[in-house]
């Protein structure tokens, strides 16, 4: 793990936010849109399935953020943690906010019409995968060792 810092002054290390990643991918999405529209397939009610997922990916986000509040560890992915996170939506996937990042890209999805955001959540997902939770990955196993390779083995990446 040579390539965290010996003083976790950087955390993992991620220096471009997961959330300006998924941002880039829903405006490629939206300007795609603009140039060869692609509704979604079907006559989906797009409101009525984009209110349900913010709904949803709201919980989620608020879920996740109470226990970094609980245990005052850094929420931010460029930010050292002190506390590996097990509890609350940490219990069934060890990224529950890249999760809600997916949620609200096919929450604009809906509510623009835009099969162009939903074929590139997965885009998104990959790229977050290798450049955010790759790093994230190693720094935990970095810092907490086999607390940590315990939590991997019991908790799927997703869900």
């Amino acid at each position: 793990m040579s390539d965290v810092p010996p003083d976790d002054e950087y955390g993992p290390d991620v220096r471009i936010n997961p959330t300006l990643i998924a941002a880039a991918s829903m405006i490629g999405g939206i300007l795609l849109g603009r140039w060869r529209p692609q509704p979604l397939p079907g006559d989906l009610p797009g409101a009525t399935i984009g209110t349900a997922l913010v709904c949803v990916a709201g919980a989620l986000a608020v879920w996740a953020f109470l226990q970094y509040q609980r245990v005052d560890t850094a929420i931010r992915p460029d930010q050292p943690n002190s506390t590996l996170i097990t509890s609350g939506p940490y219990r069934y996937s060890r990224n529950p906010q890249y999760i809600v990042l997916a949620l609200m890209q096919m929450t604009v999805a809906f509510w623009l019409d835009n099969l162009w955001i939903v074929v590139l959540t997965p885009v998104t997902m990959v790229v977050i995968t290798r450049y955010a939770i790759a790093r994230e990955e190693r720094y935990l196993e970095w810092r907490f060792g086999q607390q940590y390779r315990d939590y991997r083995r019991r908790v799927r990446r997703w869900i």
